[in-house]
């Protein structure tokens, strides 16, 4: 039962990650029309790394919100 829980949280959390991190990247890429490649790409394999560590902390916290709403009948 917890296992369905977290990999609900872990699809929730995926999903809400790579929309911030797209709508980041969109708005980052066009202001910084600019500058050099070098730069916009080392800027976009940073959010790709912080998006790979963001997403199972966020999962787990989407999962306690899940285990509570299920206590509650919600």
């Amino acid at each position: 039962m917890i296992l369905q829980f977290y990999i609900k949280g872990l699809i929730i959390s995926l999903l809400l990650v790579l929309i911030f991190s797209a709508l980041y990247a969109f708005t980052y890429l066009v202001r910084n029309a600019d500058k050099p490649w070098s730069v916009r790409r080392n800027r976009i394999f940073d959010l790709i790394l912080i998006a790979i560590l963001t997403t199972p902390i966020l999962s787990f916290a989407v999962l306690g919100v899940l285990v509570i709403l299920n206590i509650r009948g919600l």
